[in-house]
């Protein structure tokens, strides 16, 4: 199945290489973002089918809220891709009704698995 994702990663190598592995599998990158704010605006806009959202991003700013808010007010679930997910913040993202944990660095094989249960 086709999704129409987000990428908010701040990083712009690793978006870059997610961006990829998306459309290689099929998917229709709708938006990239490498902050909350911007991330927000977009998919507001665009509304996408899930977002892939990094822990930390540029500008200070919080995936983990981002994520409760894209859940809360739109509908949004999220993968988390990131190095640094915790327990803790596993058991505060259950809120978020996430699809995911994924660590870094992501490969095709755990991404496609991953989406494989959105």
């Amino acid at each position: 199945m086709t999704m129409r994702i987000m990428v908010v990663e701040d990083d712009a190598l690793i978006a870059l290489d997610m961006v990829g592995l998306l459309e290689e599998m099929g998917h229709e990158v709708v938006a990239e973002a490498a902050d909350a704010c911007a991330a927000w605006e977009l998919a507001e806009h665009d509304r996408p089918d899930m977002a892939l959202v990094d822990i930390r991003l540029a500008r200070n700013t919080d995936g983990g809220k981002l994520a409760l808010k894209l859940y809360d007010r739109l509908g949004i679930r999220s993968l988390f891709v990131s190095g640094s997910i915790t327990e803790e913040f596993r058991r505060e993202m259950a809120k978020a009704n996430p699809v995911g944990f994924l660590g870094k660095p992501v490969t095709r094989r755990t991404l496609g698995d991953a989406l494989k249960t959105a």
